[in-house]
């Protein structure tokens, strides 16, 4: 079995059901990550992630190229 880490962010700039439609395809399409659960209310993102496989610091960068900011990461 595959051991998974949860990464939290909490992300600004969206604004509609296609912003977290389009930030969920881009983190899930991240070598490594399991799925990305987003919402848009609070900017809530969460990253099921094989540890082994990337760093949260690749969550950020892929949040920042699809037109978001991270304010908060843990």
């Amino acid at each position: 079995m595959m051991m998974t880490d949860t990464a939290h962010l909490t992300v600004e700039g969206m604004t509609c059901g296609g912003c977290v439609k389009n930030l969920k395809a881009a983190l899930e399409a991240v070598p490594g990550v399991e799925t990305a659960d987003v919402v848009l209310e609070g900017g809530k993102v969460s990253v099921q992630y094989d540890p082994t496989r990337v760093k949260p610091a690749a969550f950020r960068q892929t949040v920042e190229e699809a037109g978001f900011d991270v304010v908060a990461d843990k």
